[in-house]
């Protein structure tokens, strides 16, 4: 059996920090295991990056704010996780393949 390496319960994320802030992400839940690999998809405006940049720690500070949930990287939470320690983290064992649409794909070479 393999251990479960990030494990996201009943994510949400709002807009702002006022009670009652529009919800964009409301109830994600994903676990993966060692060896395993998670794509996500979805058309635009779907929550994807704003669910990986909440992953990351990586939310622009104010403007949106997880609301609830927990993630969970090999069982330490992230959420209440320090800057300095979700570095560390970024450093050695958490990272994010950022979407370059410039190179994802070449029209002159063939696939």
């Amino acid at each position: 059996m393999t251990n479960t390496v990030l494990e996201i319960n009943n994510l949400g994320v709002s807009i702002g920090r006022k009670p009652g802030g529009q919800k964009i992400i409301d109830g994600i839940s994903i676990q993966v295991r060692e060896r395993e690999t998670l794509c996500l998809v979805g058309e635009s405006g779907s929550g994807k990056s704003v669910t990986s940049l909440t992953t990351m720690g990586l939310l622009p500070k104010g403007t949106l704010v997880p609301t609830g949930g927990s993630i969970k990287l090999v069982g330490e939470e992230l959420l209440t996780a320090t800057d300095r320690r979700l570095r560390q983290l970024r450093a050695t064992q958490m990272a994010m393949i950022f979407q370059e649409p410039m190179t994802a794909l070449n029209p002159v070479v063939p696939v």
